[in-house]
């Protein structure tokens, strides 16, 4: 019986946060966001989504800020823009680090960013892919 107590005692230190999934939708009844919460704070993937259907951006948070890879994407479904966050080293809010690419809405690459130690270095391209002088 002792047993039996001790377990019902030890089992709500065990337990998992409160994990649930909201939908957010468009007054055309379709999907606007799906976000993952676990605690009231985001957690895990989350989508957002333009009026029309498509795809908007999608990601991950971990306790309420946004981490790992991120794609945000043109209303025709073509890659906006990618890269990753970080929320390690920031008390407040994530911050950018790695390589971030923008894109023309053909796909091709408008911009690369490299992001080392909170600098960024930036390159731009022409739609032929040549480097642009308006490189920074």
């Amino acid at each position: 019986m002792k047993k039996i107590i001790l377990f019902i005692c030890i089992i709500p230190l065990f337990s998992f946060g409160q994990s649930e999934v909201k939908l957010e939708y468009w007054d055309n009844g379709n999907i606007l966001s799906q976000v993952h919460y676990v605690d009231g704070l985001r957690d895990g993937s989350c989508r957002n989504y333009y009026k029309n259907g498509i795809l908007m951006d999608e990601g991950f948070y971990k306790d309420g800020k946004m981490t790992g890879i991120w794609i945000s994407y043109y209303d025709n479904g073509q890659t906006k823009e990618q890269g990753k966050y970080s929320h390690e080293n920031s008390n407040v809010s994530s911050t950018r680090i790695g390589t971030w690419t923008m894109y023309y809405q053909d796909g091709k690459i408008l911009s690369e960013s490299k992001i080392i130690d909170g600098k960024e270095s930036r390159k731009y391209f022409n739609k032929d892919g040549t480097l642009s002088p308006n490189d920074c």
